[in-house]
């Protein structure tokens, strides 16, 4: 039996270092990168392939391929490392950094917060959410009032017919 030590933060390469690796494994929700120096896989999602919809990771990689990708996100779950990577912020042809102060990326992880992906709130981001509840519950009574609208005038109508 081999003794296998459990990867670390450590040997892992910093946030948002861009770097070239090797697809591992295809899935239907995206790609596993080798990541160079060490054991450790990392996924890019179907949704960090490309800035186009992607519906068959499969289509845009094999195993094998060599592809840029980023690190955009490490943490410890269930005493595992696990790694995001993104493809779609670095140009694939050279390397170069689309997204060198991380709007994208952070934009998508703020939307996250807001729609409730994540546990982390802020004062701000509760104010958001309750303000897109209240708009939706405004489009609720709206919705309401047309039915009601409808639902008169086909009785209308129909007494109309009768009568």
């Amino acid at each position: 039996m081999h003794s296998r030590r459990p990867e670390t933060m450590e040997s892992l390469p910093a946030l948002y270092t861009i770097f070239q690796g090797e697809v591992a494994m295809v899935t239907d929700y995206g790609a596993f990168i080798k990541i160079p120096g060490c054991r450790k896989q990392g996924l890019v999602h179907r949704t960090h392939m490309s800035s186009c919809r992607v519906d068959k990771p499969s289509e845009i990689v094999d195993v094998g391929d060599k592809v840029w990708v980023k690190l955009i996100g490490r943490e410890m779950k269930n005493d595992r490392i696990k790694v995001s990577l993104s493809m779609k912020v670095v140009n694939q042809g050279t390397g170069k950094d689309l997204d060198p102060n991380n709007v994208i990326i952070e934009k998508r992880r703020k939307r996250n917060i807001e729609t409730g992906s994540h546990l982390t709130l802020t004062a701000q981001t509760l104010r958001v959410i309750q303000a897109r509840g209240q708009g939706t519950h405004q489009k609720t009574a709206r919705q309401q009032r047309r039915s009601t609208r409808r639902s008169t005038r086909s009785e209308s109508s129909k007494s109309a017919e009768g009568g």
